[in-house]
């Protein structure tokens, strides 16, 4: 209906946690006062071990702050490039929009409890005060939501284990890891790509302790086998950095969400609401695990080292966060009736074709199918530079006509350097750029087509 009420939940890094008024997270990576050394910085940011599902003692607790609309990220997980003027791009008022803030450390489970007070307070409220002039359909309106990456697997805990479906006309999902991310798996033992030894240590002895980013470990086939093709984590060997516990709680999570999705579609119906996902397919993303004879382990690109040829037939890309058929619900069991956007993991939400479907599910409209456009290229850049050093951009899959270009945008918006992409062969192109200390959107896109795709790199 037009009339119902939207709400965004934003994922990792979406909402500033604070303490006495200071955004700790976004200060910690600035000044990255706590790489350099003091301890009290880790204990700010961390949880008390064992915390499970529950909120942080006090000296663990942040206050939840403002939703962050511009840049983030978290170095080696997950980059976000915020999500300016959405609202009014979707055509919605002020009193129709809601942003749901929370502290995104804590368990899904957690949060999800939250989501369904605030859903209850501002359902009600939108109610009872819309206009009826302007929303005659406001009293029977329901929510839409449009969520961000994990934002996704709270809103899906909301409405299937705790029957927040009875509130809810359609759920949108960007990127959200359905199935886990072997990127997460990566960072939670402390081998996250591009990110500098000692900032490696330190993000990862804090972040372990995020019962959240526990819940996005992969428990889809994951581990490549050349005997026994694929197999899933349970039941493998230790893995070094990682409580096991940690492992069992992500496949708990994701058991309990599809438990209650089958109990919920044979009692109620599967058109309760409407569930669309928007997904990235383009680029190179880690897919699968493999453990050598003595435990040690292999991060991989492709299942190329599955002794089952089906698996070799995968198509290895997805968004550079989240494989391709991670972001599938598993109730859906295809890749069919995703929408596929060129964008990377960070942009999904701001891409052209992403915003013009969300402004027709917000209004009821029919939707479109194409979203990507015809150019199928993979894009790939750290998430951490060096102030002063070079850093490569990468494309691949690309047209020479499309003559790419990278950029770099500042926080405000204004472009910085601007460098054409030089072909390296097998329609791969590269840059360098160099930049001062700071975080910036890096922007790959073609003067003679309308393709862009847009990431974050914090420079140190």
């Amino acid at each position: 209906m037009r009339d119902d009420f939207v709400v965004l939940v934003p994922g990792i890094m979406g909402t500033a946690l604070t303490r006495g008024g200071l955004d700790v997270w976004d200060a910690s990576l600035r000044t990255l006062g706590g790489f350099l050394g003091p301890r009290r910085t880790k204990e700010v940011l961390g949880l008390q071990e064992g915390i499970g599902d529950a909120d942080p003692e006090p000296s663990h607790a942040l206050d939840v702050g403002r939703v962050i609309p511009g840049a983030r990220l978290l170095p080696g997980l997950i980059s976000d490039t915020g999500f300016t003027d959405l609202r009014q791009n979707l055509g919605l008022t002020e009193e129709q929009f809601a942003v749901f803030p929370y502290d995104w450390r804590l368990s899904n489970r957690n949060t999800a409890a939250k989501l369904e007070r605030f859903v209850d307070e501002r359902l009600a409220r939108w109610r009872t005060k819309a206009d009826p002039g302007l929303h005659p359909g406001a009293r029977e309106a329901k929510v839409v939501f449009v969520c961000r990456s994990m934002g996704g697997l709270v809103v899906r805990y909301y409405t299937e284990v705790l029957g927040g479906w009875r509130n809810t006309r359609s759920v949108t999902t960007l990127g959200t890891p359905y199935s886990g991310s072997v990127k997460a798996l990566r960072f939670l033992a402390g081998r996250a790509r591009w990110v500098p030894g000692p900032l490696n240590e330190w993000v990862h002895e804090i972040c372990s302790t995020y019962p959240s980013l526990g819940q996005l470990i992969p428990t889809y086939r994951v581990v490549l086998d050349p005997e026994e093709g694929r197999t899933q984590l349970t039941g493998r060997v230790p893995i070094e950095g990682i409580d096991p516990r940690t492992i069992e709680d992500s496949f708990v999570f994701f058991e309990e969400v599809k438990r209650a999705v089958r109990a919920n579609d044979e009692q109620y119906g599967r058109d309760r609401y409407a569930l669309h996902a928007f997904g990235g397919d383009k680029h190179r993303t880690d897919q699968a695990v493999s453990f050598s004879a003595k435990g040690r382990w292999t991060f991989h690109p492709d299942f190329s080292g599955s002794a089952d040829p089906d698996d070799r037939l995968l198509t290895p890309r997805g968004d550079g966060t989240v494989a391709s058929f991670a972001q599938i619900p598993p109730e859906w069991g295809s890749l069919g009736r995703v929408l596929w956007l060129d964008s990377r993991h960070a942009d999904l939400v701001n891409a052209e074709g992403a915003v013009e479907q969300l402004r027709r599910i917000c209004h009821d409209m029919p939707l479109a199918r194409l979203l990507s456009s015809d150019h199928p290229v993979g894009v790939e850049l750290p998430d951490v530079a060096v102030a002063g050093e070079p850093f490569e951009v990468w494309a691949t899959d690309a047209d020479a006509a499309m003559r790419l270009r990278v950029r770099r945008v500042a926080e405000d918006g204004t472009h910085g350097e601007d460098v054409e992409m030089t072909p390296c062969g097998d329609d791969a192109f590269r840059a360098e750029l160099r930049s001062g200390p700071g975080r910036w959107t890096v922007e790959v896109y073609s003067p003679t087509t309308a393709y862009v795709c847009r990431d974050v790199v914090l420079v140190l």
